[in-house]
């Protein structure tokens, strides 16, 4: 399967999960939160190890665990990512409707336009964020339950308090592209973390267990499996590879999805402004579609085309380029005629002192990697690819020159 296609059937299945999340985490308002938590990510741990014994990541995991200071860092995504979409939305949920809760949570791809130009480095164009914008009134008008002015609403903590943990989430998304790390063993780490930090909450508050019935079980169980694990594992995986602004414009459908399984399950009305929402959404989706530009590298020269290719090699098995993006490199590329080829081999050696460099007929690159590279880069068949790994700023400068030495 190819990668894009791969990657696309991952964001449906977290979108999926996602709209229901805020439905079944309704369903556990009875019980002790923390208790709820606690139980969640227990139950998700043995699931979680499971899917690292199945993929064959112990040997990373160990590595993980060994350093410090990127355990810290999983640990840390894991926060931000876990408890904004649960703890958050379910403690909101005892002062305001899941569909309003939803509605405020998932401004969070918006709000990922604060860190993506100098985390990601991505470059957002004037009709992504036209389309980013006309999402984000759509969510507005939720939010204030199709009135104006959002003052005067005796939920404002709880809306501010969801605002930021829609923040949160937005950082941790962004940060999870950016340091990349093997899925299987984040959400182990993820899963084990979590379930310390609740345990230790519950006692603190006393450890009052609750009579948990049929309905509770089985939210406890949709969040342990369907979210915890499913729903970030193939959320993390789409978002690694496709255009971070399309990922981000279609979880704005995240939303109405929520707000139709809120009138199915729980029996919350569709409001007349519901339809507006929806409206704004696919005005947004049909500009992002047409766009090219967005969500490409945001180069601080000119002198040559560059393109952000890393997203082919997120899951690859190669160690060099897998050890690189894990430590927060990139893998960059630039378009040159096949002409050059011989041309290009030569310059390849005169500056390997500075960059990882090579072509689009180097042994690492498997054929599913430079098919998703060509489609990325537009390349034609009188064209070929040449790339640079490492660090973003180096590996900029050594292309633009090897681009100016061939002119």
């Amino acid at each position: 399967m190819k990668i894009k296609t791969k990657a696309q059937i991952y964001l449906v299945i977290s979108l999926l999960t996602g709209s229901l999340m805020p439905i079944m985490l309704a369903f556990g308002k009875s019980i002790n939160i923390f208790e709820f938590f606690m139980l969640a990510y227990l139950f998700s741990i043995p699931f979680a190890y499971l899917l690292v014994r199945q993929t064959n990541r112990m040997s990373e995991l160990k590595e993980y665990i060994n350093d410090k200071k990127r355990l810290a860092l999983v640990v840390l995504i894991g926060f931000l990512s876990y408890i904004p979409i649960g703890f958050s939305v379910l403690y909101s949920e005892h002062f305001i409707t899941a569909s309003l809760a939803t509605a405020i949570f998932r401004t969070s791809p918006l709000l990922m336009l604060i860190f993506l130009p100098a985390i990601l480095k991505e470059r957002l164009s004037r009709n992504q964020i036209i389309a980013l914008m006309l999402a984000f009134v759509g969510l507005y008008i939720a939010i204030t339950g199709g009135n104006l002015w959002i003052f005067g609403n005796p939920n404002l903590g709880i809306i501010l308090f969801m605002a930021l943990s829609a923040l949160g989430y937005a950082l941790s998304s962004v940060l999870g592209k950016k340091y990349v790390f093997n899925m299987e063993s984040g959400i182990l780490i993820f899963n084990v973390s979590l379930f310390v930090l609740f345990a230790g909450l519950f006692v603190i508050t006393g450890a009052n267990f609750s009579a948990i019935s049929t309905g509770e079980l089985l939210a406890i169980l949709f969040i342990s499996i369907a979210n915890n694990i499913v729903g970030f594992y193939t959320f993390f995986s789409a978002f690694r590879v496709l255009k971070t602004t399309l990922v981000t414009n279609v979880y704005f459908l995240a939303p109405f999805m929520t707000f139709v399984f809120a009138n199915i399950f729980l029996g919350e009305a569709i409001q007349p402004y519901y339809i507006a929402i929806a409206v704004l959404v696919v005005a947004g989706l049909l500009i992002q579609r047409a766009d090219k530009l967005g969500g490409t590298y945001n180069q601080s020269s000119k002198q040559a085309t560059i393109f952000d290719v890393t997203s082919a090699f997120v899951n690859s098995g190669e160690a060099r380029i897998s050890n690189i993006i894990k430590n927060g490199g990139k893998v960059l590329a630039v378009k040159v005629d096949s002409r050059h080829r011989t041309n290009v081999d030569a310059r390849i050696s005169s500056h390997a002192n500075k960059s990882n460099l090579f072509t689009d007929l180097h042994r690492m690159i498997k054929e599913e990697e430079k098919a998703f590279i060509k489609e990325i880069m537009g390349i034609e068949a009188t064209e070929m690819f040449l790339l640079s790994t490492g660090d973003a700023a180096q590996s900029e400068e050594s292309l633009n020159q090897i681009v100016s030495e061939l002119a």
